[in-house]
């Protein structure tokens, strides 16, 4: 599995495979789907060339992302219906990488549910610390970019919020890399956006310390945290 670039040469290749999909399903309830996203993609593409310019105003990239992921809903849920096995991973990718698209034009991610769906599909499929590390660089690229409508996170009370979970989801992502760097960074946004899950969040990562094979890097960094954010803090 290749790991978003978001460059529109990787989202055209990841497209075509699922619109084909698409075409073979004999119910298409929106035919006009692929010329919808054929039209994106010269919009994209005009974005990328026009003039060489630099100063593109992030509103436009964000008005531009956000219709793509809802052309990718669209698109998702037609497939879901006949193809659910066989297309996930597909519009994982294609999701993923327009995230990474919008961030890095300097863009607002304006629709976070499925970017976190897909994000976390993708890590599920990772085993090599060097991929998750990748993953986990490609995640904090996308935190940047949360809209502040969910990074303002005003309502905390349901724990399956697509922020909460984005940021555990790094913090999980950065560990298993066993880059240190990349735990501190992940664990930095991790605390100071989410202080009220931070000791149980270290807490259980020292139970998978003690289950796993992690080296003693990883595992001292992670009992720093753990004596910060639960022992320590039980003494005030």
């Amino acid at each position: 599995m290749q790991l978003p670039d978001g460059k529109l040469t990787t989202i055209q290749a990841r497209l075509s495979p699922l619109l084909a999909s698409r075409v073979a399903t004999p119910t298409a309830s929106q035919p006009e789907l692929p010329q919808a996203f054929d039209r994106l993609l010269e919009v994209m593409t005009r974005l990328e060339t026009d003039a060489g310019r630099t100063d593109v105003p992030g509103a436009d990239v964000t008005e531009i992302g956000e219709y793509a992921l809802r052309l990718c809903a669209a698109l998702a849920a037609e497939l879901e219906r006949t193809r659910a096995g066989e297309v996930r991973t597909q519009m994982a990718e294609l999701v993923a990488n327009v995230a990474v698209w919008i961030a890095r034009h300097g863009g607002l991610i304006d629709s976070l549910e499925p970017v976190v769906d897909a994000l976390a599909l993708l890590a599920n499929a990772q085993r090599e610390p060097a991929a998750l590390a990748a993953l986990s660089a490609m995640i904090g690229r996308i935190v940047a970019a949360v809209s502040p409508r969910y990074s303002q996170d005003l309502e905390k009370t349901n724990p399956g919020r697509p922020w909460r979970v984005l940021l555990i989801n790094h913090s999980i992502v950065a560990t298993r890399s066993h880059d240190i760097d990349l735990m501190e960074a992940a664990f930095a946004l991790l605390t100071r956006h989410l202080p009220e899950d931070a000791g149980r969040f270290f807490s259980e990562g020292m139970q998978q310390m003690a289950a796993l094979d992690y080296p003693e890097p990883v595992r001292r960094l992670m009992a720093r945290y753990h004596r910060q954010w639960t022992q320590d803090r039980s003494l005030h």
